[in-house]
Parts: structure tokens; sequence; C-alpha cells
């Protein structure tokens, strides 16, 4: 599902950073898996994400080198594409390589009745009815009564709450809002979750994306970086202003942007993949994957974690 498509009524959107022309980048990504066969009776399958079109980022020459046949499918659950390849017994490696032109926005565009109940629903890990609607049903909306004051209300509440911290050996980063709400920090699928779990509960529509953060921005045509990791982000539903992003891992690392994360999102990333639980094609045999960015791959049925990855920018 794109991110946004045009906006749906004449209601003035709020809180929009850009006056005029939203401020956008170019550059290359490269993205590669690769994994070592340990026996020659292995059986071993991959599955990674591709990017798509939305109308804040162009996809464009993009090109697969790998070192067996393999199949681009929709995913069965969720919003995105996957590359899925396999061997017998034989190492596996694949590099995905795309340019892309992305923008920054301020989100809108209506929504199906179909998107809205997927915006509403239990995920595994963002349940509905237990301590996060709780904390949801107590969090004073200070700023107005529609879905925008309650949206701003319940993500300065996320803020507040949630400290962006990484412990070693930690529970961090499955995206548990549940857990989140306990522990009152983790990383940004923890800040998401948890502010998507407090949205559904007060019947604001909410979804996930992940993808990652591009660094070098400003630097010339030509430089290169390594990425890091992944990042994820949300969007909630105003009947008036359509999908309007969140950023509140971001804002909580630059206390400075927290004005801008609310309803705003920079031009430096690129989205891979929409929702949770996503059930990819072919399925695996563990079924739904909690989250899906990084290569997933299983060994005779079992997953593996034995995959090397490395993501690289290129400013165009």
């Amino acid at each position: 599902m794109a991110a946004c498509t045009g906006m749906p009524s004449t209601t003035a959107t709020t809180n929009v950073a850009f006056d005029t022309e939203a401020p956008s980048r170019s550059f290359r990504f490269d993205y590669h898996a690769e994994l070592a066969a340990e026996n020659p009776d292995d059986e071993i399958r991959m599955w990674l994400p591709l990017p798509s079109n939305t109308v804040d980022q162009e996809i464009g020459e993009l090109t697969v080198v790998a070192s067996h046949p393999y199949l681009i499918n929709a995913l069965q659950s969720g919003d995105g594409r996957s590359l899925y390849l396999e061997s017998k017994g034989e190492d596996l490696s694949v590099t995905v390589s795309f340019d892309v032109k992305r923008t920054a926005t301020a989100g809108g565009g209506s929504a199906t009745a179909t998107e809205i109940a997927a915006g509403l629903h239990t995920d595994s890990m963002i349940p509905m009815g237990g301590k996060v609607s709780a904390m949801s049903a107590s969090v004073k909306v200070s700023r107005g009564s529609g879905t925008m004051s309650i949206a701003r209300s319940l993500y300065d509440h996320t803020l507040d709450r949630m400290t962006y911290e990484k412990p070693a050996n930690g529970s961090w980063g499955r995206g548990d809002a549940e857990w989140a709400c306990d522990s009152r920090h983790g990383n940004c699928t923890d800040f998401h979750s948890y502010f998507m779990g407090l949205a559904r509960t007060r019947e604001i529509p909410a979804r996930f994306v992940m993808g990652f953060p591009i660094s070098g921005a400003g630097e010339a045509a030509g430089s290169t970086g390594n990425i890091g990791g992944y990042h994820c982000w949300a969007y909630f539903y105003d009947q008036s202003e359509g999908w309007r992003p969140v950023d509140i891992s971001e804002a909580d690392k630059n206390p400075d942007k927290a004005e801008f994360f609310f309803g705003n999102l920079d031009e430096n990333r690129l989205e891979m993949i929409g929702g949770r639980d996503i059930v990819l094609s072919p399925e695996p045999a563990a079924g739904s994957l909690n989250l899906f960015i990084y290569p997933y791959v299983e060994v005779n049925g079992f997953p593996s974690s034995k995959v090397d990855k490395a993501f690289t920018r290129t400013n165009l």
C-alpha cells in the first residue's frame, strides 16, 4: 500500500512543516545477503524485502544479482513485495540494487474500508484489551476532541513515557506493545507498537512501516555510506487529513524535532515493507513473521540467524 494518495478533503492539514515544495534527495541503495551452506543435504530458503513506489518515493533501475534463480512475489499478508531463492546444499547470495528519489512528507490520502479495518485489528504483538488499552483510556486529551488532538496527546504520552534505549541482552526490538508499556524503553519498533496500541484503543486506525535510515544528507554525489540497521515509523488515520505519519523514536533522540515528527517525515529514509505478522510467498515453515526487514532464512525448515547482510547507500 502506498504511504499516501491525494489529500481527501478540503480541511486544512495541520502541523505541516513544509510551506513550499517538500525537500527531497536521491540515492542508490544496495541490499546484500549471503549464507554459506554447511552440509550438502541442507535445504536452504531465503526471503528478503523489496521496495515499492509510493507518492513519497520513486524506485528505479532495480537490479538483482543472485547465485540461484529467484521469484518476486507480493506479500500474502502485509504491504509490499519479497524476493525468494533456494538451494540444496549450496551457498546462497543475492544483491538487490535500486535508485530512490525520496521526498519529505506530511502524509495524507484517503483510506479504503479494508485499510481502515486493517488499521484497527489486533496484531500478535499489539493486542487489544490489555494494559496498553487501559493506559490509552487514562491519557487525557488536552488539545481538543478530534482525531488529530487525540493522536497528538497519545504521541506526547508515548514520548514522555518511553526512552530510546537498547540495553545489551534486553528484550527490546520485538515491537511488543505490552512489554513497552512496562519497560518504558526500547527501539523504534517498541515506540511505534505502543503508540499504535494506544491509537487503536481510541478507534484511530494505525499502521506500521519498516525501512532504513539514510545517512549522508548534504554530501556530494558519489559519496557512500554503510547503513547499520533498520528504522520504522507509523501512520494514523484522520478522516479529514488522511494518513498522517509519526516518528516518535526519532523525536525522543532529537527533542528539538519533536514537533516536526508529529505529522511529518524527513527525506532521509527508505520505505521497504508495511504491516506486522507478515506472511511471505512461498510461505515459510515458521508461518507469519512478526517483523520483516532483514533477510529471513530457513535451513531444513528451521530459522537460521547465520545469514550475513550489508546495506549501503550512494548519493546520486
